[in-house]
């Protein structure tokens, strides 16, 4: 029960701050502002708060389950996970190796 209030306490932040940026545009342009630098920088702050903590609400429903997302169906029987194989100790060859100017830059 506590997790389940947690979630409903961070979703009515979430609304409530995105409601708060929707009053701060609706007043932008009631007022007028939206050409002077004020305006346009409430504009700005409006958009991004409310864009945040709405990205957040969409998360928190998408986990929850509110939304219905793209679940990839699960079949009853899992493949089994193929065994690796096995790895063999490399063999010490008496050739040797050397590099070719311009190369290992």
């Amino acid at each position: 029960m506590t997790t389940q209030r947690g979630i409903l306490g961070l979703v009515g932040i979430c609304v409530l701050i995105v409601l708060l940026s929707v009053a701060g545009l609706a007043s932008a342009f009631l007022t007028h502002l939206d050409l002077s630098l004020d305006g346009l920088l409430l504009i700005m702050t409006c958009l991004m708060m409310g864009g945040l903590f709405l990205l957040m609400l969409a998360l928190i429903a998408k986990e929850q389950g509110w939304l219905p997302g793209s679940h990839k169906k699960e079949s009853s029987e899992a493949p089994a996970p193929q065994a690796a194989a096995p790895r063999t100790a490399p063999t010490k060859s008496s050739e040797t190796v050397t590099a070719r100017s311009g190369e290992g830059k």
